[in-house]
């Protein structure tokens, strides 16, 4: 068996793992290969890059961006020029839009006479990268909750009243952006689409005609019958396959680092990508 981690956050955006603690990670697992891929941002990668050097780790820059659609789509950037001017404004862009809805949805709460306010989220966050994560544990530590899964599906999420939707790019231009970048891109988690195995394989066809190349089939919301549809569906469709835990630290206590694979699983895996390793 071999364990590797292509989908993991750090604090930078939603997680709560520094770079050099995620890296100490991926070291003390021996990953064959690893990737941290935040939300809408890439401040992580620079460090990442340096410290995955230090520690003689196989790492790829990455990247996850949300797109448009009617439930959750998130697709995951690999091998990205780092200091690509045009992706750096994209993802800016997507930042300062996050900000804007964070603050109104902070406002909401208010409304809904919680006592919480930007400026105290930011220092509970310990950065200028904020996410739901963030608010619920400010809300939790001032007694307003006990998980923060609870108060993300009371207040927080799609068709509750303190919810907003993101500023988001579609499918096609989030591929754009990845590809021309110098970047492979891939679909996440497939599940959380909510959609059936006939709307998916439409989606994937569509998908991969602007650009898509792979399909992260490991992941910890597949069931084992869901990832070896996802396996034989990439097959069919000639398209890669990833690995990735979504590891967040704290704030998702339920998801494991690292994802174990058999040996030829891996390898296979490690040989789509290992031209991607910085």
């Amino acid at each position: 068996m071999k364990v590797l981690d292509m989908h993991t956050h750090s604090n930078h955006s939603d997680g709560t793992n520094s770079v050099s603690q995620l890296m100490k990670k991926a070291k003390n697992r021996s990953l064959e290969l690893y990737s941290i891929t935040d939300h809408d941002g890439i401040s992580s990668q620079q460090e990442a890059v340096e410290l995955s050097r230090v520690h003689n780790i196989n790492y790829i820059p990455g990247v996850e961006i949300n797109a448009e659609f009617p439930t959750l789509m998130d697709i995951l950037g690999y091998g990205i020029d780092i200091n690509s001017e045009e992706l750096k404004e994209k993802l800016k862009f997507l930042s300062e839009k996050r900000i804007e809805r964070n603050i109104k949805m902070i406002e909401l709460l208010r409304e809904e006479n919680f006592n919480i306010t930007y400026e105290e989220v930011l220092e509970f966050a310990g950065s200028e990268t904020v996410g739901r994560p963030h608010i619920a544990g400010l809300m939790i530590q001032k007694g307003y909750g006990t998980t923060i899964s609870e108060i993300i599906e009371t207040y927080l999420t799609r068709g509750k009243k303190c919810f907003l939707e993101r500023v988001k790019f579609s499918p096609k231009e989030t591929i754009r952006i990845i590809k021309e970048t110098g970047g492979t891109a891939v679909l996440a988690h497939p599940f959380k689409l909510r959609i059936n195995n006939e709307q998916l394989e439409n989606l994937i066809v569509e998908l991969k005609y602007y650009g898509l190349d792979g399909i992260e089939a490991f992941h910890y919301s597949h069931s084992p019958e869901f990832t070896n549809y996802i396996i034989n569906l990439a097959q069919k469709y000639n398209m890669l396959i990833t690995a990735g835990s979504d590891f967040h630290g704290n704030n998702k206590p339920f998801v494991t680092f690292g994802v174990v694979l058999e040996n030829q699983m891996a390898c296979n895996i490690f040989s789509e990508f290992k031209d991607l390793i910085i």
